[in-house]
């Protein structure tokens, strides 16, 4: 399976096989169309009919990946509030602690 080529109804993760969301998707799928589209608009506005200057400061294109897609989970921590991301590598390093210290029980 080619991940730049995939053609299918869901994209998976090619390490996990977790489906990815249908929005995240939508811009891993087309991010060269949209590339293309910006790059079109800024020909059209900026060099061909001076809408706008050339040196005007352009905005960014925010496109979904994989990392923007994780959930944030809010932790309170002595009064303070930490944000964090869902990750499976903090998940997998508990669990090597946790392993590596058998008078802790798991459940």
């Amino acid at each position: 399976m080619n991940p730049m080529k995939y053609e299918g109804e869901d994209l998976p993760n090619i390490i996990t096989m977790v489906v990815m969301p249908a929005e995240v998707q939508k811009d891993v799928c087309n991010q060269d169309d949209i590339g293309q589209q910006k790059y079109a608009n800024f020909v059209e506005e900026r060099i061909n009919t001076n809408e706008v200057s050339i040196w005007a400061r352009m905005k960014k294109v925010q496109l979904k990946t994989w990392k923007s897609a994780r959930k944030s989970v809010k932790h309170k921590v002595a009064d303070q509030v930490v944000e964090l991301k869902d990750d499976r590598s903090l998940i997998a390093c508990m669990l090597i602690v946790a392993r590596s210290r058998p008078e802790m029980n798991l459940k």
